[in-house]
């Protein structure tokens, strides 16, 4: 048995019931706007940083035009260039790999953009077959050549007839790439003419060599005259 001697004072009782409440520690509490605002500025960096490395792992070679290349225009180590990127499934379509020499590009590609395999083709192609084409320069009257033809710039050729003037121009060839155009002077002016350099395409070998005679016949008796397209280089 505990006696308790203490005696109870109306003092005491007093101290008693004006004596502070005792702190108690409270849980933190992690919905607090501040606390979740510090948490996305760290998260938010690391999320986007590793990112960037996983699309950089992504990226695969791929060969790129380093200038404007035309139609028919013979491929040289220096108009192409390697850069990475995300080809996704597309991987077959592209060059991923430097190309040897002796390729020739079928259709204009410009500056910066992906080099198809499908406008690539090897020099002997362009000789005869599906895909033969050929260079060919010819003379137009001076005063009749299009201001600023330069490589690139596709164009129609006509056939006039010479001293008859009620006679109707034919066209000859449509869309032709110029290959070839001398900024010496005007066109590379050789008196009252100017010579330009085509690349003349057909279907059928039979035709493309049909159409060069026609051409080299026209040039030869001065009643060719080009126009040129707008928009396409």
């Amino acid at each position: 048995m505990v006696i308790n001697n203490t005696t109870e004072t109306p003092q005491r009782r007093q101290a008693e019931l004006s004596a502070p409440p005792a702190a108690r520690l409270r849980r933190a509490r992690w919905h607090s706007p501040q606390i979740i605002v510090g948490a996305l500025l760290v998260l938010v960096p690391v999320v986007i940083g590793a990112r960037v490395v996983a699309a950089a792992n992504d990226t695969q070679p791929v060969l790129v035009a380093a200038e404007n290349l035309s139609s028919g225009q013979p491929l040289a180590a220096d108009m192409l260039e390697i850069r990475h990127v995300a080809l996704d499934n597309d991987t077959g379509l592209y060059f991923t790999e430097a190309l040897g020499e002796g390729h020739v590009v079928l259709r204009d590609v410009r500056e910066g953009e992906l080099l198809p395999r499908s406008v690539v083709v090897e020099a002997e192609e362009v000789v005869s077959g599906a895909q033969a084409m050929r260079y060919l320069t010819l003379s137009v009257p001076a005063a009749e050549a299009p201001a600023g033809l330069s490589v690139g710039d596709a164009v129609d050729v006509w056939l006039a007839s010479p001293g008859d003037s009620a006679s109707e121009a034919e066209k000859l060839a449509p869309g032709l790439t110029v290959a070839h155009a001398d900024d010496g002077g005007a066109l590379g002016l050789s008196g009252s003419h100017a010579t330009v350099t085509l690349v003349v395409q057909a279907d059928d070998p039979d035709d493309l060599e049909d159409l060069v005679g026609q051409l080299i016949a026209a040039s030869r008796d001065g009643s060719v005259y080009l126009s040129k397209l707008p928009g396409r280089r």
